[in-house]
């Protein structure tokens, strides 16, 4: 009658709570539904398209797959041991860079010095905020760690 629980450390720390899911569904269908829209577009395109275009739908498409894909690799996959956090604050970062250096190209080319500062501006604080989240993940997933490791020699 004394006996511990019947699940362990492995139990505790496995699963995705439901509103974690439903994010991580959401940011999937999202990604998924911008890559099928925008590869629809470039497909029925009665004319043919600047290179620029068509490179910005490119990459907008694996932008939206890319989501796709770790929001499907996040549900398939446990324990997850906040790694999930961590590679999606890595895809944050890596599409804000990019979004940012796309943005001040354009604007080079067709705005003056207000709307490269301006886009500049906007890529930074987000690409800023992107790295504040990183670094966030990665402390959160060194705690949990952590408190893995110290379950690990409380249990063994």
């Amino acid at each position: 009658m004394t006996e511990g629980p019947s699940y362990g450390p492995d139990d505790v720390m496995r699963g995705l709570s439901l509103p974690r899911r439903v994010g991580l569904l959401v940011a999937g269908l999202g990604g998924l539904a911008a890559a099928v829209t925008i590869g629809l577009l470039l497909a029925t395109e009665p004319g043919e398209l600047p290179l620029r275009t068509r490179i910005a739908f490119v990459a907008m498409i694996g932008v939206g797959m890319a989501w796709a894909g770790f929001a499907g690799w996040a549900l398939a996959r446990r324990p997850l041991f906040a790694v999930d956090r961590v590679v999606a604050a890595w895809l944050a970062v890596t599409f804000s860079v990019l979004m940012t250096v796309g943005m001040v190209s354009v604007a080079v080319m067709r705005a003056g010095p207000v709307g490269i500062l301006a886009v500049g501006g906007l890529g930074v604080a987000l690409t800023v905020v992107a790295s504040v989240l990183l670094a966030r993940a990665r402390a959160y997933r060194r705690a949990l760690l952590a408190r893995w490791d110290e379950l690990e020699r409380q249990n063994g």
